[in-house]
C-alpha cells in the first residue's frame, strides 16, 4: 500500500475559448492507423455523446473525399458550439506509418484554414542529431509558421527530443513560446513503462520552477493506468486510439481485444441503445468509461485521495515497483 504522496504543484483547469477543462484530462484520437471505422463515423460517435474532448489528424482530413469532408466541418462546428474542444494534430504520425513522404506543412496549412477548432499542433519536424538550441529555434519556427495560418487558435508545440534533454529543453520552450501546455510523445520518454513515468515526473519538477504552470501533454498516452500513473507523475493531458482500438474492463481499467466487449457489462443507458452495431456500441461504451476515469482521476486530486485510486486499481508487485523507481512520488 503507498501511505502517502509528493504534493505536486499542479493546475486543476484551462481556460479554451471561453470553456474550463480540467485537467487532467483525455483527448480520444481519430485516425485511420490501425482502427477500424472512418474518421467520420468515430466523429459522429464522440459528437452524439457529447464527449468534452477529441483530436483528430489533419492528414486524415486532407485525404477524405468532399462529401466527407462538408460533414466532418458541420460536425465540428456543431461539437464547439456544444463546448465540445477540438484539437487538430498535424497528421505526421499518419505521414509516418503510411510511408507518405508528400506530407507537407502546406497541406497542414490548408487544413487549418478550413477546419473548425479551437487547438493544433504545431507541424512538428523529427530531426536526430541536432544541438539543444536547434531543436528550440526549429520548434519556435514551427509554431510561428503554424501559428500564422491558424486564424488566431491556439497553437501547441510539439517537442522531439533525446529523452536525456527533454527537461532541459522543455523549460527554455516554456520562456520562448509561453505556451497553453506543451506536448511530448509519450514512446520518446523511454523504452519502459518505469523510465517513461520518472522521466515525466523530472519534467514537471522542471517546470514548475518557473513563475506559472504549463500543463504537460503526452501523444499517444490512452491505456487508463498509464494515464493514472503519468498524472501523479506530474503530467495534465492525453491522447490516444485505445478508446477505439481495445475494450476496456470498466472495474479494473484494463484492456482487452475489441472482440471482447460482449464479456462486460453496459450500463442501463448503453443497454437502452443496445441495437446499435457491435462496434459503435463498444466504442460508446469505451466512451463512457474514459468518460468516468478522468472524472474519477480530476476528483482524486482535488479530494486529495490519490492513495485510495492507486490502491484500488494497481497491482501491488507494480506499486511496488513504482516506489522503487520514484520514491519522492509514491512513498
Amino acid at each position: 500500500m503507498i501511505k502517502n504522496t509528493i504534493t505536486i504543484n499542479r493546475k486543476m483547469d484551462i481556460c479554451i475559448g471561453g470553456t474550463f477543462l480540467p485537467l487532467p484530462c483525455f483527448f480520444p484520437s481519430i485516425s485511420t492507423i490501425k482502427t477500424n471505422l472512418p474518421p467520420l463515423e468515430y466523429l459522429k460517435i464522440l459528437t452524439a455523446l457529447k464527449y468534452p474532448l477529441l483530436l483528430i489528424s489533419a492528414y486524415d482530413l486532407y485525404h477524405c473525399n468532399l462529401n466527407q469532408l462538408n460533414a466532418i466541418k458541420k460536425l465540428l462546428e456543431h461539437a464547439i458550439n456544444n463546448k465540445q474542444i477540438v484539437l487538430i494534430d498535424s497528421g505526421n504520425y499518419e505521414s509516418y506509418w503510411k510511408n507518405d513522404k508528400t506530407w507537407s506543412i502546406e497541406k497542414y496549412r490548408e487544413i487549418l484554414k478550413s477546419i473548425p477548432h479551437q487547438i493544433a499542433f504545431c507541424y512538428d519536424v523529427f530531426e536526430w542529431g541536432i544541438g539543444l538550441q536547434e531543436i528550440i529555434n526549429n520548434i519556435e519556427d514551427e509554431v510561428v509558421k503554424s501559428q500564422s495560418f491558424s486564424h488566431g487558435t491556439i497553437v501547441v508545440p510539439i517537442l522531439h527530443s533525446a529523452k536525456k534533454l527533454l527537461p532541459k529543453i522543455i523549460t527554455k520552450l516554456a520562456d520562448r513560446l509561453n505556451p497553453l501546455f506543451i506536448a511530448i510523445p509519450e514512446r520518446e520518454l523511454g523504452d519502459g513503462m518505469l523510465e517513461r513515468a520518472t522521466n515525466v515526473f523530472k519534467i514537471r519538477k522542471e517546470l514548475n520552477k518557473k513563475s506559472q504552470y504549463y500543463p504537460l501533454h503526452l501523444l499517444g498516452t490512452g491505456n487508463p493506468l498509464s494515464i493514472l500513473i503519468y498524472s501523479i507523475c506530474g503530467a495534465d493531458s492525453f491522447d490516444g486510439l485505445e478508446w477505439c482500438q481495445t475494450t476496456v474492463n470498466c472495474d479494473t481499467g484494463l484492456l482487452y481485444h475489441f472482440q471482447q466487449r460482449e464479456f462486460f457489462k453496459l450500463d442501463p443507458k448503453l443497454q437502452k441503445i443496445s441495437g446499435l452495431p457491435y462496434s459503435q456500441l463498444t466504442i460508446a461504451y469505451n466512451l463512457k468509461f474514459y468518460n468516468k476515469w478522468m472524472n474519477k482521476i480530476n476528483k482524486g486530486f482535488l479530494n486529495n485521495n490519490m492513495i485510495e485510486i492507486v490502491d484500488s486499481y494497481l497491482p501491488n508487485r507494480m506499486v511496488v515497483l513504482l516506489k522503487e523507481k520514484l520514491p519522492e512520488v509514491f512513498k
